[in-house]
């Protein structure tokens, strides 16, 4: 056969060849989307909790209920939406009394300006206090959380002599202060901080809220933990953090008026999957009266909700578990949770 006839014959087969190829890739993608159709419409297996069994439901201080707000949704997508199934909830340890307590609490306090020569602790429960009429100290002998309150200098105060460095250096003097306290743990080391600048009123004895460093004559920093298995984490009190430090800026440096750590390590080995509520059971959950309002303006009961996603709730005070909440944030800085993890796991539901 010569290159003249091969060429022929090879012009008069593409068609049927190219005919062949389409055929087997639709064949091939048809069964392929008919498999995948298949697994996504395959009832999926019941998620069982195996290691904690029922939990308790979220705790938060000084909320309120849901019940005497309503709510209108105004979110991007006009509706609930569902953005997972499931979620990991941590075992928190329980803070114990550690052996040795003794020397380390003094550390703290020495850091912190206390003669413990001078002044000593009290011990109430599990908590050492250090209070020398001026300064108070309080320290959980277990975890070592922590909180010191003094009051500003007025002097400074009254002399217009307090300014507000970078956002940089109050940072980083914060963070120097944790350092020199001994309490600075890992997760809020990797995690995110955010700034706040505070106006005090001396004779009030109040805290207020500013736009700017130039209205200021405080700054807090407030430390948040690293998000948890990818998904944000929310506070108490959601605009601010219960682990901060509140400081007074000079010409001659700084002092700390307030500062606390309230964190509780979570195990990364005691860890249990648990189903998640729908968004529309979350929603319907807030509209009856189940929310957990933390974040409210006196008086204002009709709230536009303008976005509702899923966070860990870090608590404040002791719980057992680091787990899922809805949080919905709202106009007029309204926030609420409703707990993720489905009634029949939860303790009382």
């Amino acid at each position: 056969m010569t290159l003249t006839e091969l060429s022929y014959q090879v012009r008069k087969l593409l068609p049927f060849l190219v005919l062949f190829i389409l055929v087997f890739l639709i064949i091939f993608y048809s069964f392929k989307l008919l498999f995948v159709y298949l697994e996504a419409n395959q009832a999926k297996p019941p998620i069982v909790p195996t290691l904690f069994g029922k939990i308790d439901v979220p705790t938060v201080n000084e909320a309120t209920s849901s019940a005497n707000f309503k709510f209108t949704l105004d979110t991007i997508e006009g509706h609930p939406v569902t953005t997972t199934d499931s979620a990991k909830v941590f075992f928190l340890p329980k803070p114990a009394t550690r052996f040795g307590y003794r020397e380390k609490i003094y550390l703290m306090a020495q850091a912190l300006g206390y003669d413990t020569q001078v002044t000593d602790y009290k011990l109430n429960g599990n908590l050492a206090v250090f209070d020398d009429g001026i300064h108070v100290l309080t320290i959980n002998i277990g975890n070592f959380n922590f909180t010191y309150e003094s009051k500003p200098d007025s002097s400074t105060l009254a002399s217009s002599g307090t300014y507000i460095p970078s956002q940089t250096d109050v940072q980083n003097k914060a963070i120097d202060f944790l350092k020199g306290v001994g309490r600075y743990p890992e997760e809020l080391a990797t995690g995110t901080t955010n700034i706040i600048y505070l106006k005090y009123d001396p004779g009030l004895d109040t805290y207020t809220n500013v736009d700017n460093q130039y209205s200021a004559n405080l700054v807090e920093v407030d430390f948040y933990r690293q998000n948890v298995d990818g998904i944000p984490v929310a506070t108490p009190r959601f605009f601010t953090s219960q682990n901060y430090v509140i400081m007074q800026f000079n010409k001659d440096g700084y002092q700390v008026v307030k500062a606390q750590v309230a964190f509780f390590e979570k195990s990364d080995t005691q860890v249990d999957l648990y189903p998640v509520k729908t968004a529309d059971v979350a929603w319907q959950e807030l509209l009856d009266g189940k929310g957990i309002v933390v974040a409210a303006t006196k008086g204002v009961r009709q709230i536009s909700i303008k976005q509702m996603s899923i966070y860990y709730f870090d608590p404040d005070v002791y719980q057992s578990y680091l787990e899922p909440v809805y949080v919905f944030i709202g106009d007029n800085d309204f926030v609420a949770f409703v707990p993720a993890v489905t009634d029949q796991y939860l303790i009382g539901n």
